[in-house]
């Protein structure tokens, strides 16, 4: 009778934890999505589209959009590394893990902040010598986001193997959220309302994020980490996880290369189109990013296995992903056609004037459209890392990346204005998607 007993409270604790985490996935991603769209009300309500949250714009960016698309990958990369450590030596495959990451984000951070005047000159070319000046130093504080976010990524890959998913899931409402509380105490507060504000604003975000992940572990885990800590791996050991890190790091700088030339483009089109065009990016990432996140948290661990155990996918997953990409187009055009009230609701008070909100609607219902193949593109992107295959992905992002810019060649050329740039996104990631499609399954 105990026997039965036994198993029937195992039963119901194992229903009422896949319950648990079925609920609080979709409650960390709305609460996420609320905690971004906080971060960018508070930037419109204080800055408008001035030139000054213009040069913000920038000087965030690439740390911003890095630090956002290799978390996905990042992540995917790991679990796969976690994931076959299981089977043989996992003290070994998590001090990789960590020091891999250790090494990468270290240099990369370097590299951002000792090459910040080259940047300003490359994606900014429409400002002054003054605004290049004031956006150099704003950079080298952004890039500490980077840093800080990177970082927490092995904490995040352990956890997920876990099945612990909640602390990846919520990062994007640590990461907005501790943005929002730091912006809104150096206004309040110390009455700091210039550049810099927004600048160490973010990299509190990034610092947030990173101790959340740092508590989330648990005392166990935390002393696995710091005994991998104090165990240096060789070089040798870290090159495979390095090349493939390295290797989704170019993938991903040609992925972003189409909003960082949007931004180029935009520059030189007068102040407030650089603005206008991020606020709306912002919309749209930030849905798009919640969406593939918090998929990739729940599936990633089990596409990961799928592959290890049988080399492929199972239906199951792809009828998951079919699913999700035409929730998110269907999504797309819903926010296409509620733009303006949504734009307004959002944005239209303090700094934000009527003018900024009708050009940043129109941009924005231009970019709607194109949710639907972007969140595909991203899952697709998954599933080629989780296999193994860094090389497609990068083959994709060079394909993307020329494309984008036949694209803007092609509207600078008619003389098209910041409405034409804004089309360019649905074209480009229409395309990608179709790309990484024939890649993941039409493959011989």
């Amino acid at each position: 009778m105990s026997k039965y007993t036994s198993t029937s409270a195992h039963s119901s604790e194992r229903f009422l934890n896949i319950m648990i985490v079925r609920l609080l996935i979709p409650t960390l991603v709305a609460i996420g999505l609320f905690a971004g769209f906080a971060r960018e009300v508070v930037l419109a309500y204080l800055f408008g589209t001035t030139r000054e949250i213009e040069i913000f714009r920038v000087a965030f960016g690439l740390p911003s959009v890095l630090s956002d698309s290799l978390a996905v990958s990042f992540v995917a990369i790991l679990i796969r590394l976690l994931l076959t450590g299981e089977r043989g030596h996992p003290a070994h495959a998590l001090r990789c893990a960590i020091w891999a990451t250790l090494a990468f984000s270290g240099i990369v951070f370097l590299l951002g902040v000792f090459t910040m005047p080259w940047q300003a000159r490359l994606l900014a070319p429409g400002m002054s010598t003054d605004e290049h000046a004031q956006l150099v130093v704003a950079g080298q504080v952004c890039w500490l986001t980077f840093l800080f976010v990177v970082l927490s990524l092995p904490m995040r890959a352990l956890m997920s193997t876990r099945g612990r998913v909640w602390p990846g899931a919520a990062s994007q409402v640590m990461r907005s959220g501790g943005f929002v509380l730091a912006l809104l105490a150096f206004v309040l507060v110390f009455g700091w309302r210039d550049l810099m504000a927004p600048a160490y604003a973010a990299a509190l975000g990034g610092a947030t994020v990173l101790g959340v992940h740092i508590l989330a572990l648990g005392a166990r885990d935390r002393r696995r980490v710091t005994v991998s800590l104090a165990a240096p791996e060789r070089l040798d050991a870290l090159s495979p996880t390095l090349s493939a890190i390295g290797l989704v790091l170019l993938s991903q700088l040609f992925l972003s290369a189409g909003r960082l030339m949007d931004r180029a483009v935009a520059s030189g089109m007068g102040e407030g189109m650089l603005a206008g065009l991020e606020y709306s990016y912002a919309l749209v990432m930030a849905v798009a990013a919640i969406l593939a996140t918090s998929t990739n948290l729940t599936l990633a661990p089990r596409m990961g296995r799928a592959i290890r155990d049988t080399g492929g996918l199972a239906r199951g997953h792809v009828v998951q992903i079919a699913a999700i990409a035409i929730g998110a187009t269907a999504i797309g055009a819903v926010l296409a056609l509620g733009a303006e009230p949504i734009t307004r609701l959002v944005f239209e008070r303090g700094a934000f004037d009527s003018a900024a909100t009708a050009l940043t609607a129109e941009i924005f219902r231009l970019h709607a459209w194109s949710l639907g193949p972007l969140v595909l593109a991203l899952l697709l992107t998954q599933i080629l890392l989780l296999h193994g295959r860094q090389r497609a992905v990068f083959g994709a992002a060079i394909f993307k990346a020329f494309f984008k810019i036949v694209c803007l060649w092609w509207i600078l050329r008619i003389n098209g204005d910041i409405y034409d740039v804004a089309k360019t996104l649905l074209w480009v990631e229409f395309a990608m998607a179709a790309a990484l499609s024939a890649a993941v399954f039409f493959r011989r």
